[in-house]
């Protein structure tokens, strides 16, 4: 069974390589569907082995320092979306536009032709009248129609016409193609420089897809579209799968180590909100495990979540490990925030610039001391918050870590004195999505008091590049 397997991947191999080099619009001879099958999956195969060669080329390239990336496409829409919602989205719906724009049209049928015809008068007409005035709109219409008037009564004509030149600018369009689906596939890096050296990188960012794009059109021109779309669907489920899979690995994105300090970022794959997180900020110390990078941000910056407003586009759903520890204590703990959140400057890319604003804030303050000493606990040393479908639990927290929560989840701002919120450790429960409820309870189980008022407040703003 052996030989004849590596017997037929060499015939296959033979026969894309013939294809590639004279690129014809021919099918195969044989239609059997079996056989097409398994083309397909000795198709697939040279994909992946090629696709694996060229990541490792890529991860070189990011290795040596000339290109990182820290925002995939496809890597936020896995940590945004439900992993079936992924799925279908990723394996069967794209695959189909992209097979439809960039492969349908590598056969040549009259009527394909007039499709493209009547969807390229269509998308003038409405590039007209977003761009011109009204008057001058109807003109293009105007002309539009005429054109394509003109067009049906001579398709025939301009059919043979097409199918003439179809042959001898057949290998450039195919080639073509290939190319511009690599190079749609470089917005996958969300936050490229497109004005550094960088650029000359791109034919080796998106080598990947064009070998892909390479060979989904043999297998459309050589076997029919259903299989090119069999192929395309087949690739992504593949590497899509071994995503999934490996989404529990950590990533580390920065390890120092000098005289002064050490300090380690790690990133999740997938973030899971059902798991353990915590935070620790000590003297000498800053810890963080599976928290979100944004609500990171806002402990380095000691800003309450009202008050820092995030670019919402980009690592909203990115989770790290945060470890730094100071060989020497610092007289004041904002320097060793103050350092960390340099160094997550550099790594994720962010700016972060201060602006004055009026805000609707509350005022927290202990109406009932004897309901918060019946919840306060004994310092363990870490404390803890977990998210639920229904609830929110606080274990051995600070008022401030409380507070901080609260902002988080409600989205709201909360002021209250600094020597309040570092004052002994608590265990809470509050209801999530209630923010209502959450401050009745707040009062009646716990004696906190939330009073409205409004606040002119430093709103610092987050802005990644």
């Amino acid at each position: 069974m052996l030989p004849s397997f590596k017997l037929q991947l060499k015939q296959t191999a033979s026969d894309i390589w013939l294809f590639l080099k004279n690129p014809k619009d021919q099918p195969a001879a044989v239609n059997s569907n079996s056989y097409k099958l398994r083309i397909l999956l000795y198709v697939l195969l040279i994909d992946v082995v090629l696709t694996f060669a060229i990541m490792g080329v890529i991860q070189l390239v990011e290795w040596l320092g000339w290109h990182t990336s820290n925002n995939h496409a496809v890597i936020e829409m896995m940590r945004s979306l439900p992993i079936w919602a992924f799925l279908l989205l990723g394996v069967l719906a794209i695959p189909l536009l992209e097979e439809l724009v960039f492969r349908y049209g590598l056969r040549f049928k009259s009527g394909y032709m007039a499709l493209l015809a009547f969807v390229a008068a269509i998308a003038l007409g409405v590039l007209a009248y977003s761009l011109l005035p009204l008057e001058g709109a109807i003109g293009v219409w105007v002309v539009l129609g005429m054109a394509l008037v003109l067009y049906a009564l001579n398709a025939d004509a301009i059919a043979g016409f097409l199918k003439k030149a179809w042959g001898k600018v057949y290998g450039v369009f195919f080639y073509l193609m290939a190319f511009v689906f690599g190079l749609i596939h470089i917005t996958n890096y969300t936050d490229f420089d497109y004005a550094s050296a960088a650029v000359l990188l791109i034919p080796i960012l998106i080598a990947p897809q064009i070998i892909a794009g390479v060979l989904l059109g043999y297998m459309r021109v050589k076997h029919g579209f259903r299989w090119g779309y069999f192929l395309h669907a087949g690739h992504n489920a593949l590497f899509f799968g071994l995503a999934l899979a490996t989404m529990g690995i950590l990533d580390e994105k920065l390890h120092i180590q000098n005289e002064t300090y050490t300090l380690q970022v790690e990133e999740h794959a997938l973030h899971d909100q059902n798991a353990v997180s915590s935070k620790h900020i000590g003297k000498d110390s800053l810890g963080f495990e599976n928290q979100k990078l944004h609500n990171v941000i806002l402990a380095l910056l000691d800003k309450e979540e009202s008050l820092v407003e995030f670019d919402k586009t980009r690592h909203q759903h990115t989770a790290i490990n945060l470890k730094f520890k100071a060989h020497n204590a610092a007289e004041d703990i904002k320097q060793n925030k103050q350092l960390v959140l340099e160094q997550l400057q550099e790594v994720y890319k962010f700016d972060v610039t201060y602006r004055s604003q009026q805000m609707d804030a509350w005022d927290v303050a202990i109406a009932d001391t004897s309901l918060l000493a019946a919840n306060a606990v004994a310092d363990i040393g870490k404390s803890t918050v977990m998210r639920n479908p229904e609830d929110i639990t606080f274990e051995n927290v600070t008022l401030g870590e409380l507070v901080s929560a609260i902002e988080t989840d409600f989205e709201v701002m909360l002021v209250s004195e600094r020597k309040l919120l570092e004052s002994g450790k608590y265990n809470f429960k509050l209801p999530k999505g209630d923010f209502i409820q959450a401050k009745e309870d707040l009062k009646t189980k716990y004696g906190i008091l939330l009073q409205s008022r409004m606040e002119l407040a430093d709103l610092a703003v987050v802005s990644f590049k």
